[in-house]
């Protein structure tokens, strides 16, 4: 979380500062992603930022971006969000994450990704799903397409259920591929250290990533 503030600081003020002394500025205008209180209430403060959600006001479904947003952002945060999108709609998502920046804008991009290798899909298929309670363990039941039954145990949720189910672990070379694909001019991963302000990886895989319109 202090990463993405820190980035945030050093793209629209080319400088690190502690978001307290973020210079209060309503032109700059950014959405986030389901983003944390931590630092999305200090950002509404400061700046012309919206914090939407998929399950209450202010809506935003990446997968079908409202209109009213597209073009105008400055910045984008979508902090550990992606891993959740069903496989239908994750291009979609990369796509209009792009189409929601202005000119010049940032998209700050965290989600959970290991180094090297494929993104791998856990649920490959997934089309009319449940989730449901059976002896004590959530389980999911998908129809596919062509309509055939599967099964799956052992889900993993990140900090709940439902939507917070985790869909996919991606892969570096394929989330820079995607970003570049859905027409951002630039795609890095970032690993910023900056012990003064308590930053310090012990990685270099599942860090933020930087793309720019």
């Amino acid at each position: 979380m202090r990463s993405v503030v820190y980035m945030l600081a050093m793209e629209l003020f080319g400088k690190p500062l502690i978001l307290p002394l973020f210079p209060e500025d309503r032109s700059i205008v950014g959405l986030g992603l389901s983003d944390w209180d931590g630092y999305a209430i200090g950002l509404a403060a400061k700046l012309g930022y919206t914090n939407t959600y998929y399950h209450q006001e202010p809506y935003l479904d990446i997968a079908d971006g409202p209109k009213h947003w597209l073009g105008l952002q400055r910045f984008v945060i979508s902090s550990d969000v992606f891993e959740h999108v069903p496989p239908e709609g994750l291009d979609a998502a990369f796509l209009n994450s792009r189409r929601l920046l202005a000119p010049g804008g940032v998209y700050i991009f965290t989600v959970p990704f290991q180094k090297d290798g494929e993104t791998r899909e856990h649920f490959p298929r997934l089309h009319d799903y449940r989730i449901v309670d059976e002896d004590g363990s959530r389980v999911l039941h998908n129809t596919t397409v062509d309509g055939e039954k599967e099964t799956y145990s052992d889900l993993i949720f990140h900090g709940g259920d439902g939507d917070t189910l985790e869909m996919r672990m991606f892969s570096e070379p394929d989330l820079l591929r995607r970003l570049m694909e859905a027409g951002f001019s630039s795609a890095e991963v970032r690993v910023p250290l900056a012990p003064e302000f308590g930053i310090m990886w012990p990685i270099n895989w599942a860090v933020p990533i930087i793309a720019r319109a």
